[in-house]
């Protein structure tokens, strides 16, 4: 049996993206939708999902790039003068790898982003990270430490196909295949138990410019097993692309292939259930303030 969970992240980013995942959850493809609780936009995210509560929320980690929920006097070692994160995962590995991050701080980071999800009375249902970064086994453990008392909250497995696609550049695969090998290491971690996670990731690849063409090949290729493809729809507005044209994401492109009747089409073909992590694992964490 092949069932699929279709995640739209960054809910929450700029309204222009709050309305391209509500459009694609209410017409398109769309079954749950992860919040960025350091958003500019996460006050009308919160109130778009609580007027639409058959959509699965979960919480977006961000430990890069956005600005942090604590400030430079709690997270010395992880943000700037300005309270915002190193600007690239690749900024965060080096000062990693180099012990210029103190770990009790991200684990208080992110405590601190699960207790602003938590006072929003969301039901989590669960938790990824910008750019994959809760795979890194430091933050994969800090993670399982923090979720391990919430009933039914998943965790994204970010691990994915290890062959490359047509179409896809040499340097993404290669990111896939780092991704991947990251993946098998923290879960490969003792200790605390394993949490529950879908058998895998789609859309790494095409992350951000999921076209019709792409998301077409994806479901022609999903297995049988519980999957999760990633997705980010919104709408190709003004503020969205003055602030992150840096990106390169097509939005409004992911949104149209989302809520195309083709896309339809291929999933009754192929025989993909759509489901949710509500659906395919529980009823999720009710976090009480």
């Amino acid at each position: 049996m092949k069932q699929l969970i279709v995640n739209a992240d960054d809910l929450g980013l700029t309204p222009g993206v709050n309305r391209g995942v509500l459009r694609a959850f209410q017409e398109g493809i769309v079954t749950s939708a992860s919040l960025l609780v350091t958003g500019s936009a996460f006050e009308e995210a919160v109130a778009l999902a609580r007027q639409n509560p058959e959509l699965d929320v979960g919480l977006h980690l961000t430990l890069v790039e956005e600005r942090a929920v604590l400030g430079r006097e709690v997270l010395p070692t992880l943000v700037d003068e300005t309270g915002r994160f190193p600007r690239t995962s690749s900024e965060f590995f080096r000062r990693a790898f180099l012990g210029r991050i103190n770990w009790d701080e991200v684990e208080r980071e992110i405590a601190a982003q699960i207790a602003r999800f938590q006072k929003t009375g969301l039901r989590l249902s669960h938790l990824n990270s910008h750019q994959h970064l809760h795979m890194f086994p430091p933050v994969f453990q800090i993670v399982r430490r923090l979720t391990r008392g919430m009933d039914n909250v998943s965790i994204r497995n970010a691990a994915g196909p290890w062959r490359k696609s047509p179409g896809v550049g040499m340097g993404r695969w290669v990111q896939r295949l780092g991704l991947n090998l990251t993946c098998l290491s923290a879960r490969g971690l003792h200790g605390l138990p394993r949490p529950q996670m879908p058998d895998g990731l789609y859309g790494f690849e095409v992350s951000g410019c999921l076209t019709r063409c792409a998301l077409e090949q994806i479901l022609r290729k999903i297995p049988d097993g519980l999957y999760e493809l990633i997705c980010h729809p919104g709408e190709d507005d003004a503020d969205t692309r003055t602030r992150y044209s840096h990106w390169g994401y097509r939005w409004a492109e992911e949104l149209e292939a989302l809520t195309a009747p083709e896309t339809r089409m291929v999933l009754e073909e192929q025989r993909i259930s759509l489901t949710s992590f509500v659906r395919a694992f529980g009823r999720g964490s009710k976090l009480s303030s």
